[in-house]
């Protein structure tokens, strides 16, 4: 019998992405690499430079916490809003990344899984967020 090369990894010695083998370990160095890679691209291309806040560049994350969740903007520290909405972007792109390479087969699933999570994933994320800011202005 020969195995299949796109078997999942579940019980199989055969997997897609970086490494061979599947255990827990290399998914989870996988993680931390498909994160870091991340975050470091996203840190380059739009964190650099934007640690004060321009009101004719608001990013969408900032508009959204405003008009969904009703956060009042003026009371942001805006640099550490930059970084926190960063890591938060990255932790969606790389778990997303994960769940797809590792538990969806077909090409046209991972684009509908992946689109269902990532809306899922943006409104649980940011949904979190805005409860932390909104708890940081109560109790001031």
């Amino acid at each position: 019998m020969v195995p299949r090369l796109d078997a999942p990894c579940i019980g199989s010695n055969s997997r897609r992405g970086f490494f061979k083998g599947c255990d827990g370990l290399a998914i989870l160095f996988e993680y931390f690499v498909v994160f870091v890679a991340v975050f470091i691209m996203n840190y380059f291309m739009f964190i650099r430079g934007k640690k004060e806040y321009n009101k004719n560049k608001i990013p969408t994350e900032l508009l959204y916490l405003k008009k969904v969740y009703h956060v009042d903007v003026s009371k942001i520290d805006y640099g550490k809003f930059v970084v926190t909405y960063s890591l938060i972007n990255t932790f969606i792109i790389a778990t997303i990344y994960i769940i797809i390479m590792y538990l969806v087969d077909t090409m046209i699933f991972k684009l509908i899984v992946g689109a269902i999570l990532l809306i899922l994933m943006i409104i649980i994320c940011y949904g979190f967020l805005a409860k932390y800011y909104l708890w940081k202005e109560r109790d001031k």
